[in-house]
């Protein structure tokens, strides 16, 4: 065989191994690889939890305003899923016994019907003498003749109206509390008060107990 044969041959089995070799994809820029993989979320979502840890941890001086700042944010939601609690306030003998509030035994009767209704559950309560209100409010608890009653519930326009309704009652918001203390008894309501001198309704009044059913239970 000729060498020009013979270096022909060699030139296209070379050609052949080429072709049947695969080539490998070019490699994306560092920075478009860097771009693409994703970041693992974990660690940022950890560090409010971690940073309100921190200042709960640390004295108030030592506290960077980041943890501070998550520590009053975290606070902030805490309070804000607590139940609110608003109330009326009034002197018993007025809202039990006087003429003006004749009808209020049966406006709570009728609420009560309302929400069982739309499957509501009940949301006031009558609370003979509040132990709140000497403590939380000393100031507000000298303007009310004892014994007192207050009207107390989550339901903040209808507590509006009732102030309106009754008028020489105190308005009260509780903000948020436990019920177990928004409803504290701390005192009774008398079997009977005394008969009004005058009477104008024209139907006897409501036999006393009839607040029974809305005391805390």
């Amino acid at each position: 065989m000729s060498a020009a044969m013979r270096m022909s041959k060699n030139i296209s089995s070379a050609s052949s191994r080429r072709a049947a070799t695969p080539v490998p994809a070019p490699r994306p820029p560092v920075a478009m690889r860097t771009m693409a993989q994703p970041v693992a979320p974990v660690a940022m979502a950890a560090a409010p939890r971690h940073a309100a840890a921190t200042a709960a941890a640390l004295p108030s001086a030592r506290r960077s305003p980041v943890v501070a700042a998550a520590a009053a944010e975290a606070a902030t939601t805490q309070g804000a899923t607590a139940t609110q609690y608003y109330a009326v306030v009034a002197n018993m003998n007025f809202f039990f016994n006087d003429v003006q509030n004749e009808s209020i035994a049966e406006q709570l009767r009728e609420r009560v019907r309302f929400f069982k209704e739309i499957n509501r559950e009940i949301d006031f309560w009558l609370v003979p003498e509040p132990k709140w209100l000497d403590s939380k409010y000393p100031d507000l608890a000298k303007k009310v003749a004892r014994p007192c009653v207050a009207l107390v519930s989550t339901d903040k326009v209808w507590i509006t109206f009732m102030k309106t309704r009754l008028d020489r009652v105190l308005r009260i918001e509780l903000g948020a509390m436990e019920a177990s203390e928004a409803l504290a008894v701390g005192g009774e309501i008398p079997e009977k008060f005394e008969k009004p001198a005058k009477w104008t309704a024209p139907y006897s009044p409501y036999s006393a107990g009839w607040w029974n059913v809305f005391l805390p239970k």
